[in-house]
């Protein structure tokens, strides 16, 4: 009787362990784990549940609030925060600065490290990358300085902020000149000339982005590690697959606003119309050499505003305006043109890329070899699409293109799709936040989409 009773009580004792971090959770988010268990084509989280996810900061965000107020343009220091109290934090923030070389140059990668005082048990650092246009900044505070995503989740679990080489300078860009006409901070502890941007823009393949990112992590981290990138960002996920991460990543992926790598969407196009579509869309861009701007017009065209932008203003135009003029100063707002091409598979114009970088490279200085750099053209067309062990996209219901109001013509909708199919005994799951959120929904309602989020974790990580 004493061993049954022994053994009775040691399996309870398990079982409570596995179930602390739930029981720990708001009914909200345990509704939402709940819900992912079931196998089902999307998960749709209505409004009701959605507002009731997140949780508090201790501070309300108010230290880094007042930090971001009083820099020049908001583009505060990061290196200020490690002297801010984490006990009124809820963590400790760390930055980093990674160096490294390709090409025969030197490129700096730049991340925040957030270690939270009290971490949910059993969930892995969350590596967190950027779309187009942005930086670490965007996931770390709202246009208004009020707390962004990073700060919600930095409470729950390690959080690494990444900054892909290039989109941050300390002190932020000075916003007088013209957008395409900015240097990007491809290295950090020297200002370099427009001739030597030029020369980079037109060599910024995705191999010196996911390399860069590859560094950071293994840096500055140990352990499990979920790498979720936002938009362009979502590629590198994909890329890292067969890196030196593999084992640490655990065939697992989660996304946010990212569809797939560019393999898997050309896979889900109709191939000629998707030739036709970049060779199209293409045509009006810059040659490799020069940045593309993201203008105000731009991102009302792409339908990336809408009613939950904390900017303001009475007309879409007027709030991405203001948006713009809000964090104009620390935000790159532009974007390689060789990145926008690998990201979306644009091989069509392989042959026009080529030529762009032999002329961009003829008789440089810096000793940067064209056919180093031609054979990595188009990487993210060979991004592993089998081998995974668990899969998750958290979407939001106005964002263009990714969500659609028939679910068949969604981007995710299709990726999700197509990995079931190269990968049909894996669980995958597409998880809707029903609510007008756009493409940027961590700065509309980050501490919903943090619980969001966190609960897509918690179900990765279930066996």
């Amino acid at each position: 009787m004493f061993k049954i009773c022994f053994h009775t009580m040691i399996v309870l004792a398990v079982l409570a362990i596995t179930a602390l971090p739930i029981a720990a959770s708001d009914a909200a988010e345990a509704e939402v784990l709940q819900l992912l268990r079931e196998d089902r084509p999307f998960h749709s989280i209505p409004p009701d549940l959605f507002e009731q996810l997140g949780w508090d900061l201790p501070d309300g965000g108010a230290q880094v609030k007042s930090l971001a107020d009083n820099a020049a343009g908001s583009a505060f220091d990061p290196r200020r925060l490690e002297a801010l109290p984490a006990d009124s934090l809820g963590y400790r923030a760390k930055w980093h600065e990674v160096k490294y070389e390709v090409y025969g140059l030197e490129w700096d990668i730049p991340g925040l490290l957030l270690t939270p005082n009290d971490p949910v048990p059993g969930l892995p650092t969350v590596a967190i990358i950027h779309g187009g246009s942005a930086n670490w900044y965007e996931f770390f505070l709202d246009p208004l300085n009020g707390p962004g995503l990073g700060q919600y989740l930095a409470q729950k679990v390690p959080v690494l902020l990444i900054t892909i080489p290039g989109n941050y300078r300390h002190g932020g860009w000075q916003g007088q000149e013209e957008l395409q006409d900015r240097v990007p901070g491809y290295v950090l502890d020297r200002n370099i000339s427009a001739e030597e941007a030029r020369l980079r823009n037109a060599v910024f393949t995705f191999r010196v982005i996911t390399e860069g990112v590859r560094r950071l992590i293994e840096t500055t981290t140990s352990g499990p590690v979920l790498v979720v990138g936002h938009s362009t960002g979502g590629e590198i996920r994909f890329l890292l697959e067969e890196s030196s991460l593999k084992t640490r990543m655990g065939g697992l992926s989660l996304g946010w606003g990212t569809g797939g790598p560019a393999s898997l969407d050309k896979v889900v196009q109709d191939a000629q119309e998707a030739r036709a579509e970049n060779l199209e869309r293409f045509a009006s861009y810059p040659p490799l050499w020069e940045l593309r701007a993201r203008s105000p017009e731009g991102y009302v065209r792409s339908k990336y505003i809408g009613p939950l932008n904390p900017s303001g203003g009475n007309t879409d135009l007027a709030v991405a305006r203001r948006w713009h003029e809000l964090v104009g100063h620390r935000r790159p707002q532009f974007k390689q043109v060789l990145q926008d091409l690998e990201h979306q598979g644009a091989e069509a114009l392989r042959e026009r890329a080529v030529k762009e970088i032999r002329q961009a490279l003829e008789g440089n200085k810096l000793g940067v070899n064209p056919d180093e750099v031609i054979p990595d053209l188009f990487s993210t067309l060979r991004a592993p699409v089998t081998g995974y062990r668990k899969m998750i996209w958290a979407v939001a219901q106005k964002d263009n293109g990714h969500w659609n109001a028939d679910p068949e013509k969604a981007l995710e909708f299709r990726i999700a799709k197509a990995f079931r199919q190269q990968n049909p005994d894996i669980p995958i799951r597409v998880m809707v936040f029903d609510v007008p959120m756009t493409h940027y929904g961590h700065i509309e309602k980050a501490r919903q989409v943090a619980g969001g989020l966190l609960a897509a974790m918690r179900w990765l990580m279930e066996p």
